[in-house]
């Protein structure tokens, strides 16, 4: 009836409002007066349309919230994760030089292959290495034969200066014989004469024979000296023999080969490179945020999960250790991953990683899309909205291996209902209303905007 009541009334004002433009319009000009006409016909025609347009329908304030979904808040413990950068390298890489000067027969490897300890990469000329052996050979043959001769000798002037000491001693007796014909003048001096003669004689082969013997030990000791050195030069042309053939000092990868077949190559050329890929390891930069967490744990004796993304597969691995000092133009400290077994990656790679950090207490794990901005969260109490800053804590990953984020807030309780949705206009006090499926909120959504519009 109001409603009624109200458009009589605008009705009449519009009907005197006529009557005076009629009264005034009569005064004018009749050019004047028809475009006059013309404008008081559109007026009236749009308050008209103005005046008699139906009202719309008005909607309970409850349907005027915002549909939204919700997760409740499960506090615990949890383990983060944090998604960082490494590039593969290794402690253990090697430049194979050439000791010997010779020229390269056979190259057996080729740039890229896996080898073994030991395994020959390249093959020098072996003659002159073998010709040299043979000649230390045949010295050390020679020294061994001078030393046995020694022995020998050693032996028959022991059995000679027997002999020596033996008739030195009759050579005496004959002179003190001699001396008391001499004495009773049976004899003449000529004849003792030529008795000291010989007796003086048979002690001078005597003191050299005794000589002989006692300089055997020194003549030995000369003797096995020198088969020593021959023995020392015999091992060294072996050696040289062997360094013909440059092995793989330990299990790898060759990265180079910078020599080819019948090229003189001299001593320190290098001829190959390779590196051990059973010592890989991944150097990652640690965040300065994560840092003291990771330092207690390692210093603890723990060792933090690491999983490594290959493209096709995703390899285990570990923490091992921090570098402990800041490389020039970062930020923050390096640490080294060491893989498990049975995960070879090729050197310089870089790779994403995803570091479990130490377990942190009173944490809730939520999407990423309920966390707006950096560190601000919503929850629903009574309908309306409540923001809150959060202290984000790292990422997780769910039983059904969703990405969510953990994050941490002394005002957040067990249960609290915890906004998932994105809204642009997501403010403290802004009503919403739980939905139940993804059909009803879409429909809710709409209609919700239909009716602001």
């Amino acid at each position: 009836m109001e409603s009624r009541k109200a458009m009589e009334s605008r009705e009449s004002k519009l009907l005197r409002l006529k009557a005076r433009l009629s009264r005034r319009l009569r005064q004018v000009a009749p050019k004047t007066w028809v475009l006059l006409t013309i404008v008081v016909s559109a007026l009236s025609i749009s308050t008209g349309l103005v005046a008699l347009a139906p009202e719309p329908d008005r909607l309970p304030a409850e349907r005027n919230a915002i549909p939204v979904t919700v997760l409740a808040a499960e506090l615990g413990t949890h383990a983060p994760q944090a998604n960082l950068y490494g590039r593969v390298e290794t402690p253990r890489t090697a430049s194979l030089t050439a000791l010997v000067s010779d020229t390269v027969a056979e190259l057996l490897v080729r740039e890229g292959d896996r080898v073994r300890a030991g395994d020959v990469l390249v093959q020098l000329d072996q003659t002159n290495a073998e010709l040299q052996v043979q000649r230390r050979e045949a010295e050390r043959a020679e020294a061994q034969a001078n030393v046995a001769a020694l022995k020998l000798a050693g032996s028959a002037d022991r059995e000679v200066l027997e002999h020596q000491q033996n008739l030195h001693e009759l050579a005496q007796g004959k002179v003190r014989r001699h001396r008391q014909l001499r004495e009773q003048g049976s004899i003449s001096q000529e004849t003792l004469n030529a008795v000291l003669q010989d007796s003086h004689a048979q002690a001078i082969a005597l003191s050299r024979q005794r000589n002989q013997v006692q300089s055997f030990e020194h003549r030995l000791a000369q003797a096995e000296a020198s088969l020593a050195r021959t023995e020392t030069g015999l091992q060294e042309a072996r050696v040289a023999l062997q360094r013909t053939r440059i092995r793989a000092p330990f299990p790898g990868r060759v990265t180079s080969i910078q020599v080819a077949p019948g090229e003189l190559v001299s001593p320190g050329r290098i001829v190959a490179e390779m590196y051990d890929d059973s010592a890989l390891e991944i150097r990652v930069q640690i965040p300065n945020a994560h840092l003291p967490s990771l330092q207690a744990a390692l210093t603890n004796g723990a060792k933090p999960r690491v999983s490594v993304d290959l493209g096709d597969r995703r390899a285990s691995g570990e923490l091992d250790r921090l570098v402990g000092a800041v490389a020039k133009g970062q930020s923050g400290v390096d640490g080294l991953v060491r893989l498990h077994a049975g995960a070879p990656l090729d050197l310089g790679r870089a790779v994403n990683l995803r570091l479990t950090l130490p377990p942190v207490s009173n944490a809730v794990a939520v999407p990423a899309q309920a966390v707006y901005g950096q560190r601000r969260l919503f929850v629903i109490e009574d309908g309306l909205l409540r923001g809150m800053d959060v202290e984000r804590l790292g990422a997780t990953t769910s039983a059904e291996g969703k990405r969510q984020l953990l994050v941490r807030a002394d005002e957040l309780r067990n249960g609290a209902r915890i906004l998932t949705s994105q809204l642009s206009n997501a403010v403290t006090g802004l009503r919403v209303s739980i939905g139940t499926g993804d059909g009803e909120l879409a429909s809710l959504a709409d209609e919700s905007v239909a009716n602001a519009m």
